[in-house]
């Protein structure tokens, strides 16, 4: 299920940042809902891989930068067999 332009948008203004610290090669691809509207999915790309992060949507809307960082970190850690230190912890308004 597809999000509003505004939502995406707001989905990707998030993201994209935090991508960009972990590598600067990953690329934000799309952003949908689940049908229940609870699972939100951010599909990102390394090179030519696709890999598919999942948040629940109550979690990522409320959840503060720092927290979200740590969740994008972990899953991405998982999904490409990196182990992240998280010197990655400046803000992201810097």
């Amino acid at each position: 299920m597809q999000l509003g332009t505004e939502r995406r948008t707001r989905v990707r203004q998030r993201v994209e940042p935090v991508l960009s610290v972990y590598d600067p090669d990953l690329q934000f691809i799309t952003v949908f809902v689940d049908s229940t509207r609870d699972t939100l999915g951010v599909v990102v790309q390394m090179e030519d891989r696709p890999l598919l992060l999942k948040f629940g949507w109550v979690d990522f809307i409320s959840s503060s930068d720092d927290s979200l960082r740590e969740t994008i970190y972990s899953q991405l850690d998982q999904k490409l067999h990196r182990t992240t230190q998280l010197p990655h912890k400046q803000p992201l308004s810097a």
